[in-house]
């Protein structure tokens, strides 16, 4: 069995995190149940067993000095991953093959749900498990920022190049106007233009611009105050299926309220988007069975395995 002598105690870590975190002994303290001396007598301890200082002690509150900087999110990443492991033990229990899906909102409730029962029957021995991705706008790449959680694969929209996970693309993302039924008065030919005017607009609030790079592919112009707007495709959704307005939603996100006469296309005028949908994987994951699995399914769903 391979020992680690260098490794700090667990409660050592966890006493320098907190503190580093919140800045305070006491906060410290207070949110490992402790009391401020324990968590103080751990750092020294910690600082100990390293031979450095982690934190500057001077006035009221902690501040962390070079050394503590770059110990800091190493440090972090594998206390998180402590706990994912551990949540998702309790959670989910152990000894069956389970697949940890992560997706996009609507993309997991429009798309991957209708179509799992497929995959489940091919491999009815791995157990699907779904969360919810969320796109990530605080980073100039909208990278996915799985942090610690125990994702084995996920369905994104972006560029498909993410520092550390392996992607593969399976669906363009091609979006259409839409609305509900008889929302919108299709016997009066107008230009296109003046049809678009006549009717508000309903807004992606994490897309603004989606309304005028569709008038500039289409070659018109469109004016007048925008709609409504909303944070989720989900909500654009609604909206639409309410009579709220006209949405310009991806055409692969509302199959279902298309075959269902929930809402119609108004117009030919198409927008294919820069991004698309990509199957991602995290590298130190990438050669599972079940993650091999689920990937050369859905390869095969959206027709994208003669690209492999």
């Amino acid at each position: 069995m391979a020992l680690r002598p260098t490794t700090p105690s667990l409660n050592a870590l966890r006493a320098f995190e907190a503190a580093a975190r919140l800045g305070s002994f006491a906060r410290a303290a207070d949110e490992l149940l402790v009391t401020a001396g324990a968590i103080s007598q751990q750092v020294a301890n910690l600082e100990a067993s390293l031979g450095m200082t982690l934190f500057d002690r001077k006035g009221p509150k902690l501040s962390l000095r070079e050394a503590g900087r770059a110990y800091l999110p190493t440090l972090r990443r594998a206390l998180d991953e402590i706990e994912a492991a551990t949540l998702d033990l309790v959670t989910h229990g152990a000894g069956d093959r389970k697949l940890v899906i992560g997706a996009l909102h609507t993309l997991a409730s429009s798309w991957l749900i209708p179509r799992l029962n497929r995959f489940q029957n091919e491999h009815p021995d791995i157990r699907p498990v779904i969360e919810t991705l969320a796109l990530n706008f605080a980073t100039p790449d909208r990278s996915p920022g799985l942090g610690g959680r125990q994702i084995d694969v996920g369905l994104y929209f972006g560029d498909g190049i993410w520092p550390g996970l392996k992607s593969d693309k399976i669906l363009d993302e091609i979006q259409v106007v839409v609305a509900k039924p008889r929302y919108v008065d299709l016997s009066e030919k107008r230009p296109l233009a003046e049809m678009i005017a006549r009717y508000p607009r309903l807004i992606h609030t994490t897309r603004p611009k989606a309304w005028h790079d569709w008038a500039h592919a289409n070659g018109i112009s469109i004016s007048g105050a925008p709609g409504p707007g909303f944070e989720h495709f989900f909500m654009l959704i609604e909206a639409a299926k309410a009579g709220m307005g006209i949405a310009l939603l991806p055409r692969v996100l509302i199959e279902g309220p298309l075959s269902e006469d929930s809402l119609e296309i108004v117009c030919d005028a198409t927008l294919q988007s820069a991004g698309a949908y990509y199957l991602i994987t995290p590298e130190n994951r990438a050669d599972s069975p079940e993650v091999s699995g689920f990937r050369d399914w859905i390869l095969r769903e959206t027709g994208t395995d003669q690209n492999r």
